[in-house]
C-alpha cells in the first residue's frame, strides 16, 4: 500500500476511534478540559438538587419503589451494553431514559441514570472524563425532555388516555433522541469540533435507525406498565385519566 493510502487510512481509523461509545456520546479526547469541567460541575449540582429534592419518604413508605430504582438503572445498563456497531469505533444503543422517567419521576431518573452512566462508562473501557458528557447526552436531556412532555401534555386537559401513553411514552423516546442529536452536534460546533458536527449532519439519516425504535421500546413498556400496573409509573395519574367524566 502506497506511504499516502496507509496516512490516510492511520487518520480516518484515528477519527473512526474518537467518536465513541454510546446512542449519544462523544469520546474523552475531543472534549476541552474546559467544557469537561463544566460538565462534570453540571453532574453534581443536578444530582445534588435531585438528591436533595427527591420524595424519600414516599420512597421509604412504599419501599417496592426501590426495586423499581435498582431494576430502573439496571435496565438501563443492559439496554446501553447491547450496542449495534455501525463501523469501526462507532456503534449505537438504545437509551430507555423516557421509561426510567416517566416509571420513576425526573429526580430518581436522574440519580439512577446517572449511576448507570458511570458504571456503563467504566465497563466499556472509557475514562472518567467521558462521563460528564455521556452523562448530559444519555441521561441529563432525554429525562428533562421526556418530563417537560408530560407536563405539557397534562397541560392539554385531555383526559384521553392515549395522549399519555402514545404521546408520552412513544413520542417522548422520539423526542428525546432528536433534542439529544441535536444537542450532540450544537456541543461538537461549541467545543471547536466543526469538522465532527458536519460529518454528522451529513450522515443525519442514521438518526432513523434510533429514532422509531426508541420511541416504540419505551411506548411499548410504557403502555404495559400504564395498562397493568399504573401503580408503577410515578408520573401517571391514574384518577386523572381513568376516573374523570
Amino acid at each position: 500500500m502506497p506511504r499516502r493510502a496507509k496516512s490516510a487510512l492511520s487518520i480516518a481509523i484515528h477519527k473512526l476511534s474518537a467518536l465513541q461509545s454510546g446512542a449519544m456520546s462523544i469520546a474523552a479526547q475531543l472534549i476541552p478540559l474546559w467544557m469537561s469541567a463544566t460538565l462534570w460541575l453540571l453532574l453534581l449540582a443536578t444530582s445534588g438538587f435531585a438528591a436533595r429534592y427527591a420524595d424519600w419518604r414516599a420512597l421509604r413508605q412504599q419501599p417496592s419503589r426501590y426495586h423499581l430504582v435498582f431494576g430502573g438503572a439496571l435496565f438501563c445498563l443492559l439496554l446501553w451494553l447491547m450496542s449495534v456497531t455501525m463501523v469501526d469505533g462507532l456503534w449505537m444503543h438504545f437509551m430507555g431514559v423516557t421509561t426510567l422517567t416517566l416509571i420513576l419521576g425526573w429526580r430518581f431518573a436522574m440519580l439512577a441514570g446517572t449511576v448507570a452512566i458511570l458504571v456503563y462508562t467504566l465497563l466499556i473501557g472509557e475514562p472518567l472524563a467521558a462521563v460528564a458528557p455521556a452523562w448530559l447526552l444519555t441521561i441529563a436531556i432525554p429525562a428533562t425532555v421526556s418530563r417537560l412532555l408530560v407536563s405539557a401534555l397534562h397541560r392539554l386537559k385531555s383526559h384521553n388516555l392515549f395522549i399519555y401513553m402514545l404521546g408520552a411514552g412513544f413520542g417522548g423516546g422520539m423526542l428525546s433522541v432528536l433534542v439529544t442529536a441535536i444537542a450532540a452536534v450544537s456541543l461538537l460546533w461549541l467545543i471547536g469540533q466543526q469538522g465532527w458536527a458536519e460529518q454528522a449532519l451529513a450522515n443525519w439519516p442514521l438518526i432513523t435507525l434510533v429514532l422509531f425504535p426508541e420511541g416504540f421500546i419505551n411506548g411499548m413498556i410504557v403502555t404495559a406498565l400504564t395498562v397493568f400496573y399504573p401503580d408503577l409509573v410515578k408520573t401517571f395519574d391514574d384518577v386523572y385519566y381513568l376516573d374523570s367524566d
